[in-house]
């Protein structure tokens, strides 16, 4: 049996989706453990849920201590589980748990680490003490896994270990039998002449969001917003619900996330680099925008920019609001349309079957 472990509520994470859908398709027994953090009653098909409220983001012993007691808890489940022959931990807060699971009760239990993010990398203003325990949970957790997952391949430069053999790469990237979900949506659409944009994702800080909003406050851009997280970001939202150029959709699943920016001229999609986690960032973004055939904006100094500017599929910008308010009203419809045919060409001849190709060729050889 699998067990799957991810700090969040399952429903909203594309990522963890693909997994589960593939466990289903190919009959495979598995378990969930995830986090509702939000505390709103989230039930799952085969899933035991941590019911524990924290903030959407908590810092300094507070976050620890809610982590720490989060981890006990994976430990707890996985010592009482029955049958577990592999576990798929994702990031640090599960992995470590998982280690000492298979050190002290299942050796013959294979563990994959999935590296979504880089766990220290975030913790730059946090005590001493702080950082040296999640850097020796990383470390125990890198050399107590039998396999690692990442989601680029430029990630490897994250690790600061020598890895018994090279990780697995699997990127962000949207997997579906069909789209037929994908379609015009006259409630999305605006009556100007305005470019739309579209975010569709978490609210944080470090995002740029706030200046995404300051636009469509000046109105100079539509807006499709759609998401939750900081308070303060959804308070702006909230503010500028019932203008013209501005729709807050609040927290949507993932298709519906999809056809929002779909609906959209251009999918926005700026990492401030505060955080090296951002620098190394893998955005479904960037894969959703080639499947949408949409352009995309992110940030100069990104393991994306290079990508984006080589395939000439969007724009990329630093953390300047003038500078970014300039590329926005300089938009024109032609080159929207070019680079969004580009993003469409990419999908097509490089990522339309690697999804499916990775879970069947290399993830399956893990598990059974």
């Amino acid at each position: 049996m699998v067990y799957f472990l991810r700090c969040n509520s399952i429903l909203a994470d594309s990522r963890v989706l693909k997994y589960i859908s593939f466990y289903k398709e190919n009959k495979i027994d598995y378990r969930i453990v995830g986090w509702d953090r939000t505390n709103e009653g989230v039930k799952i098909e085969n899933g035991i849920i941590y019911q524990k409220k924290s903030g959407y983001r908590v810092g300094g012993m507070k976050a620890a201590y809610y982590r720490m007691r989060w981890m006990w808890y994976v430990l707890i489940q996985l010592i009482k589980a029955k049958g577990v022959t592999t576990i798929h931990a994702c990031d640090l807060d599960t992995a470590f748990p998982a280690v000492i699971y298979k050190r002290l009760f299942n050796r013959k239990a294979r563990i994959i680490f999935d590296v979504f993010d880089w766990f220290s990398d975030n913790l730059g203003d946090q005590n001493a003490l702080i950082r040296y325990a999640f850097k020796f949970m990383e470390k125990t957790s890198v050399y107590g896994s039998d396999e690692i997952i990442i989601c680029e391949p430029e990630r490897r430069g994250q690790i600061p270990y020598k890895l018994k053999k090279d990780p697995l790469v699997f990127p962000n990237i949207p997997s579906f039998a069909n789209y037929d979900f994908l379609k015009e949506d006259k409630e999305l659409k605006f009556n100007n002449d305005l470019v739309t944009l579209s975010y569709v994702g978490g609210f944080i800080n470090d995002r740029f969001l706030k200046e995404l909003l300051r636009m469509a406050d000046e109105h100079l851009i539509n807006l499709l917003m759609a998401g939750y997280g900081e308070e303060d970001i959804v308070d702006i939202c909230r503010s500028l619900q019932g203008r013209d150029n501005f729709k807050y959709l609040g927290k949507v699943p993932y298709q519906r996330g999809l056809q929002i920016m779909y609906n959209a001229d251009v999918i926005y999609a700026m990492y401030c680099k505060v955080s090296r986690n951002n620098v190394f960032a893998a955005p479904n973004k960037y894969y959703e925008a080639m499947l949408l055939g949409k352009p995309i904006i992110s940030t100069k100094g990104t393991i994306l920019e290079q990508k984006i500017v080589s395939n000439d599929i969007g724009y990329v910008v630093e953390e300047d609001y003038e500078e970014l308010k300039e590329l926005v009203v300089g938009l024109n419809c032609d080159d929207i349309k070019t680079k969004g045919n580009n993003a469409r060409k990419l999908w097509d001849s490089k990522f339309y079957s690697y999804t499916l190709d990775f879970l069947n060729s290399q993830y399956k050889k893990l598990i059974v």
